[in-house]
């Protein structure tokens, strides 16, 4: 146990793990950053790319604001609200190779959730309609799955992905799933960057002002 602190706290300052653990909390982990070793090398890969993120969060404040408020009121955790900056910078004209927009849908996912996708009415790029889509999708995978955290592991790879990797290592637990090879990197990349993110905007204690 003092090993695995020694290397949270080595990796991270003592604050950024307080604010990373607050934001896995959100998300109704019983596990820490302690418990979650195998989580480490994916979140240091990925803590480079925060900054950009959130130099692109302060430079769209007012936009994020009216998502966030949609996600409060949905009673969502508003770790949730920061997956556009994970998934498309919050742009939303960016497109994908079979996604778009903020929340990048594919064509199915979007019409699932209520979207129109046609040639000349696309509201995947449409920001509020988008926003609203997902979080139809959001509740529904957190009622499937039945935790925050498994319910953005199902957004990132999908619920039928995500079902196999719980039967094949019977368990729930970060800590187990993110070992598994076939856990999708993906995946993992949204995970961590949406968690590090959460962290530094919602739960963090330090000066947030760009250096």
């Amino acid at each position: 146990m003092f090993l695995a602190l020694f290397l949270a706290v080595s990796l991270y300052a003592r604050s950024e793990v307080e604010a990373i653990n607050l934001s896995l909390e959100s998300l109704q982990s019983e596990e820490t950053l302690m418990d979650t070793a195998a989580m480490d090398p994916t979140l240091e890969r990925y803590r480079s790319s925060v900054l950009p993120l959130y130099r692109r969060y302060l430079a769209t404040r007012g936009d994020f604001a009216r998502i966030e408020a949609k996600f409060v009121e949905a009673g969502i955790p508003r770790f949730f609200a920061l997956i556009p900056y994970s998934e498309s910078k919050f742009n939303s004209s960016s497109r994908g190779y079979t996604t778009a927009g903020l929340w990048q849908f594919t064509k199915r996912s979007a019409r699932n959730f209520g979207l129109k996708v046609t040639k000349g009415n696309d509201e995947r790029l449409d920001p509020d309609r988008s926003t609203e889509a997902a979080i139809r999708y959001i509740l529904s995978l957190k009622k499937e799955f039945g935790s925050w955290y498994l319910a953005d592991f199902a957004y990132a790879m999908g619920e039928g992905k995500l079902k196999k990797l719980i039967a094949h290592n019977n368990s729930k637990k970060i800590s187990v799933l993110f070992k598994d090879p076939h856990f999708p990197s993906g995946a993992k990349a949204h995970f961590a960057k949406t968690l590090l993110l959460d962290a530094k905007i919602h739960f963090s204690e330090e000066d947030s002002s760009v250096q």
